[in-house]
């Protein structure tokens, strides 16, 4: 089973992958819910602002979107993997 999270409405659901390792056809699943992009929930971890320290999680393209590390979103400082 893989879990999902919804990165428009964030409902959360598990899948199980069929014989080529897709769901539905799908890398990720559209959400049953809403039908926006489902993210692998372990795609990314945690990241850390530099600047106030405040910590905080990004899913699939909320987070290393074409590889840069997000901005955080109390003070929109830059941020790094936090380890």
């Amino acid at each position: 089973m893989a879990n999902f999270v919804c990165v428009r409405c964030g409902n959360r659901w598990s899948m199980k992958p069929d014989k080529d390792g897709l769901f539905n056809g799908y890398g990720c699943p559209p959400c049953p819910k809403c039908g926006d992009s489902g993210v692998d929930e372990n795609d990314y971890g945690e990241f850390q602002c530099l600047e106030c320290g405040n910590i905080f999680r990004k899913y699939g393209n909320g987070g290393l979107t074409f590889g840069y590390l997000p901005k955080c979103p109390i003070c929109h400082g830059n941020s790094r993997i936090h380890e």
